[in-house]
């Protein structure tokens, strides 16, 4: 990078560069005030700071930058300034971001509640969605729903609605894989009713109402009812969703693991399920599959019991 701009891209030389400021913010800080300014030195010193930590960063001295970052952020608290504490702090968090994850994540949380004291919840919600995306990677999905709730909340303390929807999205998506199917379901119901009256989410609220029924119908008896009335709350009683909903509704204790099969084959050939739909159609195969063998077993016990009633009646006639 440094060889691109037509500067040195020696390390040493940056190393040196980087030492020199890193002294001389030092020694700003310890130095008297200015008459009538004594915020002057506290404000160098912070590009002091700054300076130092883009030439440790050059010659990849990530924990020195990233100290460096965070001595800026102390100094812009103590002047009153939040905005700019919290740009640091988050310039902090990137310079660790490979090197001490746990780090970076301390510094980030740090950015966030900076940039909450000055309302600025949008960029709050930013910074905490990339903290879920992480979480995300990392497969820790206990821990990405929590923090894609919290930027949900955060956006919408600054009134982005389709960001926080973004996010809740992903809380439901990963609550379905979890088995909180109920919360899951809340979640895709609300954000589907709010997308009827835009043509452009209109399409989006159909998948929703989907996973709505799906995540009910996985979350077993108990929530059948609920999935009924929910069916009447979408008002799209027609579109292929609610009718592949319905038809699931209506195998249960009479359809057979084939039937189950050809709808799901059938409806896949029109809507293309992904494999987040796949895996609760899984947790209802199985539902469908046990009712379905509950209630043959029910019948061949009718059955050999009426057969044997029938022997007994006729030998006490002979």
């Amino acid at each position: 990078m440094a060889s691109m701009l037509g500067v040195s891209s020696d390390p040493k030389m940056w190393l040196k560069k980087a030492e020199h400021y890193l002294e001389r913010a030092e020694d700003l800080i310890m130095g008297n005030n200015i008459p009538n300014a004594p915020n002057i030195k506290f404000e160098d010193a912070t590009m002091a700071y700054q300076t130092a930590a883009e030439a440790y960063r050059i010659c990849e001295k990530w924990q020195e930058a990233s100290d460096a970052y965070a001595k800026a952020a102390d100094i812009q608290v103590r002047l009153g300034c939040p905005e700019e504490a919290a740009s640091y702090s988050s310039e902090a968090a990137e310079t660790m971001v490979k090197q001490n994850p746990a780090e970076a994540i301390t510094y980030y949380r740090n950015a966030i509640s900076l940039l909450c004291e000055v309302g600025r919840f949008g960029t709050a919600g930013r910074i905490q969605r990339k903290l879920a995306e992480w979480f995300e990677d990392d497969r820790n999905f206990d821990e990405c729903v929590d923090q894609y709730r919290q930027a949900s909340d955060y956006y919408l303390g600054d009134n982005m609605v389709d960001q926080s929807d973004i996010c809740l999205i992903k809380c439901a998506y990963y609550q379905g894989l979890l088995e909180e199917f109920d919360e899951a379901a809340e979640i895709y119901a609300a954000v589907g009713l709010r997308g009827l009256d835009n043509n452009l989410l209109k399409f989006n609220s159909r998948d929703y109402f989907l996973r709505t029924g799906l995540l009910y119908l996985a979350g077993g008896d108990k929530w059948h009812g609920k999935l009924k009335s929910k069916l009447m709350d979408f008002k799209t009683g027609d579109a292929r969703e609610c009718l592949f909903l319905e038809n699931m509704l209506a195998m249960f204790g009479g359809s057979d693991i084939h039937a189950f099969a050809d709808h799901v084959y059938n409806f896949d050939n029109v809507a293309h399920l992904d494999s987040w739909c796949l895996e609760m159609l899984y947790e209802l195969r199985s539902q469908i599959q046990d009712a379905y063998e509950q209630a043959k077993r029910g019948s061949e016990a009718q059955a050999k019991r009426a057969s044997e009633a029938g022997k007994r009646s006729g030998e006490a006639g002979t």
